[in-house]
């Protein structure tokens, strides 16, 4: 069997041709694309139009190698949407989740419910980008004129899907961190609805993940000049597609999901929501099977993503294996960050920031490449240890293991400190993991794998994993100590 897998990054989209032949699956990169936010009077908006365009690139690519292509499956991040009309045609932009509107509008919003409600109604963390604080800051600001009847807000997997099928639905893990959805009643949360003004007739009905969404429209087709196929609705949300993936079935090993963000987690088989995951602003979200995936969003690649982009602007090119032998050579420790601090979210000029804060904790200021890159991901390393010993608190059970899944588990140097800082053995890979969660919940759809079981035994028969050992010492253990008294200072968490 032959699908495409199409996999939407807040950076980058990717799109694979996967192929499985009984015994493993193969796949082979049709396309790779740019995808960026853009920033117009002050506010951030995605290239929906762009997007599409490269989906539709894909999709030609891919059926170019073979005309026996069964199915697509389409995972993005989450949060970000736009609305079809009644005539069936796009009526608004997509804002960018990092988008100023809801900073704006923040102190009205929790007026009318508290951080604390939000988020046991939900599970979901607190956050300014979550769907729901989007829609109360449309209504906040002028918007709520989208929200008339015959309107659809369309999440982006989402809204690509209903280009391709004509079916508006949402995906259960995506529709899961809108932090409008209810994990005890598996739908929409009427009580948030009815806080925010929002009307049920705007969102779509929830699908389980696996379920097959429909078929090209011949609209749809003949755009591609491909044969009609069917659009499966995956685990939409990537996060929950990377974790599909895990080349395991042991339940006592965490989860990282290394990309711009790492989502720190562990999945579960009944929700856990309490006074902690709420401190330490967890969120419960949906896995693949009606699972729960307890975690924390931490910062990730983005660190490194923004400083490669300063650099690049004053005309100094740096690829990661470049940076990442520049870190190795440096001094170890030197300065500490907490990824999380809100200084970091925004883009632009984030060697700037990253030494300001620095300067701000009476630590010394990286000055060069290796040193902001050792900088950040020693402290990610660190983070990720501060978030496994909440979480094993919160689920009163050791995490004897930890996965690191996606494009940060190539990241060597990070898999290895995120070792030696947890006292764990790392299993790096896939590291195209959601795009390969992706392709297993395709080809269980069609029978093809039997069980989420089988499927992961298949992950691990397909795809490359590389171990790394925690190393001894008490140097990382100092470190952690430092880390500590940074948050302590600078109120992190």
């Amino acid at each position: 069997m032959k699908a495409i897998a199409f996999d939407l990054g807040a950076s980058s989209g990717k799109m694979l041709l996967g192929e499985f032949d009984g015994e493993t699956l193969s796949a082979r990169t049709v396309h790779r694309f740019e995808n960026r936010q853009i920033s117009l009077g002050g506010d951030l908006y995605w290239n929906l139009l762009g997007i599409y365009e490269n989906l539709t690139e894909g999709i030609r690519r891919a059926c170019a190698l073979g005309r026996d292509v069964v199915s697509v499956g389409l995972d993005t991040y989450s949060n970000d949407f736009a609305f079809v009309g009644p005539r069936g045609d796009v009526v608004s932009q997509m804002r960018c989740y990092r988008d100023p509107r809801a900073a704006r509008c923040a102190e009205g919003i929790y007026a009318k419910i508290s951080r604390r409600e939000l988020h046991m109604l939900t599970g979901n963390q607190n956050a300014l980008f979550n769907t729901v604080m989007q829609l109360a800051a449309m209504a906040e600001e002028g918007e709520r004129y989208l929200f008339s009847e015959g309107n659809t807000m369309l999440l982006l997997p989402d809204l690509l899907g209903y280009l391709l099928t004509g079916e508006k639905r949402s995906e259960y893990t995506i529709s899961s961190v809108t932090q409008m959805f209810d994990y005890r009643t598996g739908g929409w949360s009427e009580e948030i609805l009815g806080r925010f003004g929002i009307p049920r007739t705007i969102l779509p009905p929830i699908t389980p993940s696996g379920a097959v969404l429909g078929r090209f429209t011949a609209r749809a087709a003949a755009d591609f000049g491909t044969p009609a196929m069917d659009v499966v609705s995956v685990c939409e949300h990537d996060t929950a597609s990377a974790v599909a993936a895990l080349p395991t079935n042991r339940t006592d090993v965490a989860f990282i999901s290394s990309g711009t963000w790492s989502l720190v987690g562990v999945e579960l088989d009944e929700p856990v929501v309490s006074d902690e995951t709420f401190r330490y602003n967890f969120a419960l979200e949906g896995g693949v099977d009606g699972r729960y995936r307890l975690l924390k969003n931490v910062m990730g690649l983005w660190l490194a993503q923004e400083c490669r982009l300063d650099w690049r602007r004053r005309g100094e090119e740096y690829g990661y294996d470049d940076l990442e032998r520049l870190a190795r050579a440096g001094s170890p420790f030197r300065s500490l960050i907490d990824p999380d601090d809100g200084r970091f979210y925004e883009p632009g000029e984030m060697t700037s920031k990253i030494a300001r804060y620095c300067a701000d904790t009476g630590q010394p200021v990286p000055e060069t490449p290796g040193q902001f890159i050792r900088c950040i991901d020693e402290s990610l390393a660190l983070k990720y240890r501060w978030t496994l010993v909440r979480l094993e608190r919160i689920i009163g059970r050791p995490l004897r293991a930890i996965h690191i899944l996606g494009g940060g588990s190539r990241d060597g140097l990070l898999d290895q400190y995120t070792a030696d800082a947890c006292g764990r053995p790392v299993y790096a890979g896939p590291d195209e993991a959601a795009l390969t969660g992706n392709l297993l919940l395709q080809l269980r759809a069609y029978g093809e794998v039997s069980s989420l079981a089988q499927a992961r035994e298949l992950s691990a028969r397909s795809c490359r994993i590389t171990t790394y050992e925690p190393r001894s010492g008490t140097a990382w253990d100092d470190a952690y100590g430092r880390f500590l008294a940074l948050l302590g200072k600078t109120g992190g968490a």
